[in-house]
């Protein structure tokens, strides 16, 4: 056997990757890489990670507020969530086959369609992120539509992000992620204001709608929470006018609103609902949609058209495996009560900043562990010293560099300083985040004086 070395002198395995320097790090990742997304976004480097904590290359401590972007819902590298997946090696289990039974898979499906609302969702569909998961929703709208042709288009709403691929980008609403790519999908898609109900009403009511997609609450759109009439309403014109309700929770499931699924909250059951993020305890990459099955064998039940949405990596048992450690950890340990008892806790303190400090904080709003915090915009004789145009990026900054807080801010409205903590953080995570944030707020304060 050939030692890699002796083929590639400069090959790193993964014992040199993991005593890896910072200097090596940063020239090989910028090298290799996007250099300006890491650059730009101030990126860190962490060498070893625990529940909500993580130690850098120089030995200090941080906190985790953000979760990898809402991904570590259980905390970084659960110890549960790895003992199922070494059980899986350890067995030899049979890994995956486009085409095969799969033991870990089927009872993955299974397991997750009992958590659904009133468990009438029950036909998955996985592959590998968020923006592949929204892509099969979208398909399975257009495919079980396909004999109707008065349904043409898809609906969404400004705001909304599903992931960056050419459909998911269609369907986000935001025109950043849209340039440079031609007209995508946009074409066959609709955005309405997110809250407008009677815009809601006039568009389903037309019938020309395969789908209807919305996010519970938009996450990276500033953590806006759909009203009782919006949503409400989106089931029941749904229903009306033969239209797909398709219910974006890759960032509100699993438990980080407070509910399992953000649906929960108002009662109500869509057709399609897709998942990522937590569904897998952020240590192996897996997401989906699962359906009602009347909506999935319309559109896959038939010869025709069953092989017409599959994925690399569906079935995969490690994933699945995965897929079933969290979702057991996720209810035995009840990590829905702690999401609510936790963000009671920031819900309060981020109030009490907000009547503290006046003129720099404008709204806070969110449910359980999903809190957004909308800043005041700087004034425009002050924007040009502090090189911002919102309250919001100084405080982040300060916040993260004083106090060795990973948190950030929403992508599609960059005012919104957004919460997304591990729901296994511990109560003294908190508190020490909770008051390293009124401490930044006091600084920012400080500087719309000065």
């Amino acid at each position: 056997m050939k030692n890699i070395k002796e083929v590639y002198k400069d090959f790193y395995t993964v014992d040199d990757a993991i005593n890896m320097d910072l200097e090596t790090v940063k020239n090989l990742q910028e090298t290799y890489s996007n250099k300006l997304k890491v650059v730009l976004s101030g990126g860190k480097y962490f060498t070893k990670a625990e529940n909500a904590n993580f130690i850098d290359h120089a030995g200090n401590k941080w906190i985790d507020m953000m979760g990898a972007v809402g991904v570590m819902i259980v905390g970084n590298n659960n110890p549960f969530i790895w003992e199922n997946i070494e059980k899986i090696f350890k067995a030899k289990s049979y890994a995956m086959g486009a085409v095969s039974y799969h033991n870990i898979a089927a009872a993955f499906y299974r397991n997750l369609a009992l958590t659904t609302p009133g468990q009438a969702l029950t036909k998955v569909q996985i592959g590998g992120g968020g923006a592949e998961a929204v892509e099969g929703a979208l398909k399975l709208c257009k495919i079980a539509k396909r004999n109707d042709p008065k349904k043409t288009k898809i609906l969404s709403t400004l705001g909304a992000f599903h992931g960056k691929t050419a459909g998911a980008v269609s369907l986000g609403g935001k025109d950043t992620w849209w340039a440079y790519q031609g007209r995508l999908l946009l074409d066959q898609v609709t955005h309405i204001k997110f809250n407008d109900v009677d815009a809601l009403k006039k568009e389903l009511s037309s019938g020309i709608y395969q789908g209807f997609i919305m996010e519970p609450i938009q996450g990276e759109g500033g953590v806006n929470v759909a009203t009782d009439e919006f949503i409400k309403t989106a089931r029941e014109y749904c229903t009306k006018y033969d239209t797909i309700f398709v219910a974006d929770e890759i960032q509100t499931g699993c438990c980080r609103t407070g509910k399992f699924w953000a649906c929960e909250w108002w009662d109500i059951i869509p057709d399609v609902m897709t998942f990522a993020k937590g569904i897998s305890g952020g240590i192996i990459p897996l997401a989906g949609f699962i359906a009602k099955p009347d909506i999935y064998d319309a559109a896959y039940g038939i010869p025709e058209t069953c092989f017409h949405h599959t994925a690399t990596y569906q079935g995969n048992a490690y994933a699945c495996a995965a897929g079933i450690a969290a979702i057991q950890f996720m209810i035995e340990n009840d990590l829905a009560a702690k999401a609510r008892e936790n963000g009671k806790f920031i819900m309060d303190s981020m109030n009490e900043a907000w009547k503290k400090y006046p003129g720099i904080i404008k709204d806070v709003r969110g449910k359980g562990c999903l809190i957004g915090v909308e800043f005041e915009n700087i004034p425009d004789d002050k924007k040009e010293k502090y090189g911002a145009d919102f309250w919001s990026q100084p405080c982040e900054l300060y916040f993260s560099e004083q106090f060795r807080i990973q948190i950030m801010h929403s992508f599609n409205n960059p005012k919104v300083f957004r919460w997304l903590p591990p729901l296994t953080a511990t109560k003294e995570d908190l508190e020490y985040a909770l008051d390293a944030f009124a401490k930044s707020v006091e600084y920012v304060y400080g500087l719309s004086k000065s």
